[in-house]
């Protein structure tokens, strides 16, 4: 398997990942706790003591990946496509009480504008129509002002880019006509095992969940791991 070396980072004010980006991305929000962070003033630069205390820091992180590499550690969730990084880097980490960004994932879910104009309707849908199969021309006027197009015809063709979408514990399907010149009906279905339609859950915007509890400062994680790897040295 390639293995990558490239870093590649974004800043941005307010920054929101769509669709499959929420899992392509660790995420950081930074909160100076302030209205003007730009008029604050330092002690010390920042870039001049991460190169100063560079051979400290990379000797610790590396004794963290070799540490987490010759034993074997329970795994956080799984990461399709990540799996090397989850196993190399994040597991480690978890093993040493930092919390998993993989949970993280659902959070930017739900944040993703898109999915929540698919939230909305799917919500404003099931509580009009319920379970019951319909046809487009039969639609509450609720959902039809949330059917993205100008016209009825646009708005057909996004109703069937919306086929087998699921979200919020639902997914739209769509039922063929019987007859040459019948019209075709939709229908929200349950869906998964979760035993209820989960609109409740999808509207939950607040703070990031899983991200509540015990977080250990880097300094902490390093000095656990070096406590348990007194036979491991590195000269950088």
């Amino acid at each position: 398997m390639p293995l990558s070396n490239a870093c590649i980072s974004i800043t941005g004010n307010a920054v929101r990942l769509s669709e499959d980006l929420a899992r392509r991305f660790l995420v950081v929000d930074l909160d100076a706790k302030c209205e003007n962070p730009e008029q604050r003033s330092f002690d010390q630069d920042f870039a001049e003591v991460i190169s100063a205390r560079r051979s400290e820091l990379l000797g610790a992180l590396l004794t963290i990946w070799r540490w987490g590499r010759q034993n074997r550690l329970a795994r956080g969730m799984p990461m399709g496509s990540f799996e090397v990084w989850a196993a190399w880097c994040r597991d480690p980490l978890l093993a040493l009480g930092c919390l998993d960004p993989a949970r993280r994932i659902e959070d930017l879910k739900v944040q993703d504008p898109l999915r929540q104009r698919v939230f909305e309707l799917f919500e404003t849908w099931h509580a009009a129509h319920g379970s019951m199969p319909v046809k487009f021309c039969d639609l509450n006027s609720n959902v039809r002002q949330l059917v993205q197009g100008n016209n009825a015809q646009s708005q057909v063709a996004q109703l069937q880019a919306l086929e087998n979408t699921c979200a919020a514990g639902v997914i739209l399907e769509s039922i063929k006509p019987q007859g040459r010149w019948g019209k075709k009906k939709y229908v929200l279905r349950q869906h998964g095992d979760d035993g209820a339609i989960a609109f409740a859950k999808s509207r939950n915007t607040g703070d990031h969940r899983g991200h509540r509890g015990r977080a250990y400062e880097v300094s902490e994680a390093i000095a656990c791991v070096c406590s348990r790897t007194d036979d491991i040295s590195f000269s950088t």
